[in-house]
């Protein structure tokens, strides 16, 4: 070894805290798999509720799921790690540069989190995680009808405004990578038929399906055995 000689770093792969269960979890692991980032995933049992014990809280003070750690950095919440992951992986951007296409990118990123993802996680807690907790556990369906409902009826709109679009704003967005893990969760707790209905955005999520980032979303078996598929 030379006077001038460094020792070679050490990259470590970045780690990624979270449930396949958890919609943001799997918008992040979407978008790694999209953006070719290699990650490590840790399970934040859900279930056990780790998010509120010491170890995590210790990384993420409010318990913000998922969390993504480099090195020594943590980063928590959806809102965080989404752009963390596009700007450490490959190719262009997801943001768009013209106003009028954010515009439309951070309506839909709206709709989602307000309109669809309280009441998909209904169907995930009726078909998922309330049978982890009770294995007699029987599903609500009274609970289930009203989510539908509401999800329908953003179905609906979503489905006016693909009607001539290929995108939800003028190319693949964030957009994207929220609303592709809502119809996905949809499927795998049986309600398939929310899509069905609606034939603009069952076409859009179908070519969203035939991209290869989307085959690291679980499947019902891997959420019922708190399993992962690798992101690389």
């Amino acid at each position: 070894m030379g006077f001038f000689s460094r020792k070679k770093k050490v990259i470590k792969k970045l780690q990624l805290k979270g449930f396949p269960g958890h919609i943001d979890t799997c918008k992040c692991l979407y978008l790694a798999a999209e953006k070719k980032l290699d990650i490590e995933l840790a399970l934040l049992d859900l279930v056990e509720q780790d998010q509120n014990k010491d170890a995590y809280l210790s990384i993420s003070p409010f318990g913000k799921i998922p969390s993504l750690i480099d090195d020594s950095l943590v980063v928590s919440g959806v809102a965080a790690v989404l752009p963390y992951i596009d700007i450490k992986g490959s190719g262009q951007s997801l943001t768009p540069k013209k106003a009028a296409n954010l515009g439309q990118q951070n309506y839909w990123i709206e709709v989602g989190t307000e309109k669809l993802l309280p009441h998909i996680n209904t169907l995930i807690e009726e078909r998922f995680i309330n049978p982890m907790h009770d294995t007699s556990y029987v599903e609500d369906q009274e609970k289930i009808t009203m989510a539908k409902d509401k999800i329908n009826h953003a179905f609906e709109i979503a489905d006016k405004h693909l009607s001539d679009k290929n995108h939800f704003a003028n190319d693949y967005t964030f957009a994207e990578v929220h609303w592709v893990p809502y119809l996905h969760f949809c499927s795998i707790t049986n309600q398939q038929d929310l899509i069905d209905k609606h034939p603009s955005l069952k076409q859009w999520f179908e070519k969203m399906q035939s991209k290869p980032s989307y085959q690291v979303l679980p499947s019902d078996e891997e959420i019922k055995v708190k399993d992962f598929k690798n992101v690389a």
